[in-house]
């Protein structure tokens, strides 16, 4: 993406759902994550928990696509590629800006309420 083109900045969270699978599932789930969103945006993985467990995404998204398509666009597989989320996987999609306090604290309680903060 240009720097002349506008874009909306997203970062996604993805958790994992914890199974005793769940090396074979990062093998199998996180060139497909990459591949979906890269069909939405620029992509760079951000993090990762120390177990692989729960993932982050930079997205640079074009400027017409809304959170929900981000979402949308994981867990419906395309022809050429299957889903990268299963049934029990959590995903979390914030727009990158100036926000508002009570926008925060509804993504901390998510946060909190699936036990992602330390």
């Amino acid at each position: 993406m240009s720097s002349d083109e506008a874009f909306i900045p997203y970062l996604v969270l993805i958790q994992f759902d914890r199974g005793v699978d769940l090396r074979d599932r990062l093998e199998e789930s996180l060139p497909l994550l990459k591949s979906a969103l890269a069909e939405l945006g620029a992509v760079v993985p951000a993090m990762s928990s120390y177990d692989g467990s729960l993932v982050a995404f930079m997205l640079a998204a074009e400027s017409d696509v809304q959170p929900r398509q981000v979402e949308a666009q994981l867990q419906s597989p395309k022809s050429r590629r299957g889903s990268p989320l299963k049934t029990h996987d959590r995903v979390l999609v914030i727009s990158v800006g100036v926000g508002v306090a009570a926008r925060l604290e509804r993504v901390t309680d998510w946060l909190r309420e699936y036990d992602l903060l330390a």
